[in-house]
């Protein structure tokens, strides 16, 4: 349920800060989609793809990036929809190929936003199942410029905004954590790492290298010997005090926070 709050204040009005890269997915290539809070808003759980499927990053022009939201409909029945535009400079192959074989499919689409002044980084997130975005582009190729506009249009409405998702995406590449390692070193930054089977009963006791703020998401390994998090470790807040095992297909997404003298704990945001 809503919690209603006392006050509402003013926010910066200027420009948001916007990444050059979004990324994009096909509907059908997600096994699971976040979840939201009682507020409707906030994502508290991770996208999670089919296996073999894999997120899409596009780099854009950060300046011509346009997340506009708008509301329509009669008293009582205001539906509403989302249409990022985004452009895509020049005219690659990849380019071309990502328009001839991304029209006609169902979309969700998301771009780091407010990561350059001093705030928490997260990402907007447009379309969703019920709701998906579809692709309509216009091409120049003239003496001014060579540009794809990407429009990403909602033809079904709906009653929530884009989401404010905080987990990881994944990607055709993931950082190899080694058999029978004790700690898993996330010098990489925030994305996946890919646990390896062991060879020996393996308890992961330590992140090391981590950074206030990244999210580091724990792709379990399968196997014999599957690694283990345990509750009981004073350096994970995992939830509802429940160990965490590396098994096929299971996952576990960490924040790292500041617990002082240079030291992190790693709260569980998500788990499947």
């Amino acid at each position: 349920m809503y919690t209603t709050p006392s006050l509402i204040v003013k926010g910066k009005g200027a420009a948001e800060s916007k990444n050059f890269e979004i990324v994009v997915i096909d509907i059908n290539d997600l096994a699971q989609h976040p979840t939201r809070n009682t507020n409707g808003v906030v994502m508290i759980t991770d996208y999670v793809t089919k296996p073999g499927k894999y997120w899409t990053k596009i780099q854009v022009t950060s300046s011509k990036t346009s997340l506009p939201v708008t509301s329509e409909g009669e008293e009582d029945n205001v539906s509403i929809s989302a249409l990022p535009e985004f452009s895509i400079p020049g005219s690659t192959l990849t380019a071309e190929e990502f328009v001839q074989n991304y029209t006609n499919r169902s979309l969700v689409v998301g771009q780091e936003v407010g990561g350059c002044g001093g705030g928490s980084p997260f990402y907007r997130m447009f379309g969703s199942r019920c709701a998906p975005l579809s692709l309509i582009v216009e091409g120049q190729n003239n003496n001014d410029a060579t540009m794809w506009l990407l429009k990403f249009q909602q033809f079904a409405k709906t009653d929530v905004l884009p989401g404010r998702y905080t987990g990881n995406f994944t990607f055709d590449t993931a950082t190899t954590v080694a058999a029978d390692a004790t700690t898993v070193d996330v010098d990489n930054g925030s994305g996946e790492y890919q646990l390896t089977d062991n060879t020996v009963p393996t308890v992961i006791t330590d992140l090391t290298n981590a950074v206030v703020g990244e999210v580091y998401t724990l792709l379990g390994s399968g196997g014999t010997n599957p690694a283990t998090i345990e509750a009981s470790n004073a350096k994970f807040f995992l939830s509802g005090a429940v160990d965490w095992q590396g098994l096929s297909g299971s996952r576990l997404t960490l924040e790292a926070l500041d617990a002082g003298g240079g030291t992190f704990l790693f709260m569980e945001k998500s788990r499947v």
